[in-house]
């Protein structure tokens, strides 16, 4: 690799901070969202609701997976395509595992199960989605990444409009990701069949029912503790 190539792709990436990487972990979140949505659309047919949250069109795990490979990509610049597709191939692969196990532990719950699918270790791990995993990685290191360097150098990061809305959006996603736990942990009781022991599990139940959570959540099946 010559010098150019080099200073190139250094200067690519974006100068980080944390509410940049809280706004990446957004926008990966709907873009993965949606990038999931129209495979499945296209290869078995048919719209499934696939979000991962309660509020709003977001997918944590590609937000997560977008936030660790610019971290990756800013303190390993000299890395070449075929290195940065193994290492998205491996932390992409790494979150889905780790997600699933503890999706299964804490709530009894399958959010997704590759089992029956060639090339598959469990049900959370498969060769094929690996390469999935491997190419979004490179395409977001090598052609989202420059984009959001242009984008984040004419942002000034210190002003209190930003700082205030990073601010109410961070709010905004821990509210939400607490409370999407909560409801998958009343979702698992319900499956073991223990009433509400408090007002915020009655809260709970009376506004995200099991009706709603199966209709919000469709891909994933939660069965409660009982069943590990």
């Amino acid at each position: 690799m010559d010098a150019a190539a080099t200073n190139s792709r250094t200067e690519s990436l974006p100068s980080l901070n944390l509410q940049l990487l809280f706004w990446l972990f957004v926008v990966a979140s709907i873009a993965g969202l949606a990038i999931e949505t129209a495979f499945h659309a296209v290869v078995f047919g048919g719209y499934e609701s696939r979000p991962g949250l309660v509020w709003g069109p977001f997918s944590p795990i590609y937000g997560t997976g977008a936030v660790m490979l610019t971290v990756v990509a800013s303190r390993f610049s000299r890395l070449n395509a075929p290195a940065m597709f193994l290492a998205s191939a491996l932390i992409g692969s790494g979150i889905e595992v780790a997600t699933g196990w503890l999706m299964e532990v804490l709530f009894g719950a399958v959010a997704w199960d590759y089992s029956h699918l060639p090339g598959s270790f469990g049900r959370s791990l498969n060769l094929g989605f690996a390469l999935v995993w491997g190419a979004l990685g490179l395409a977001w290191t090598r052609i989202a990444m420059p984009f959001i360097n242009r984008v984040a150098h004419r942002i000034n990061w210190k002003s209190g409009v930003v700082r205030a809305l990073s601010t109410a959006g961070a709010v905004f996603m821990a509210v939400n990701i607490a409370i999407t736990l909560q409801v998958f942990a009343r979702e698992s009781a319900r499956a073991d069949g223990l009433p509400p022991a408090n007002s915020i599990e009655r809260c709970i139940d009376e506004q995200f029912p099991s009706a709603w959570t199966q209709q919000r959540f469709e891909n994933m099946s939660i069965r409660g503790s009982q069943s590990h």
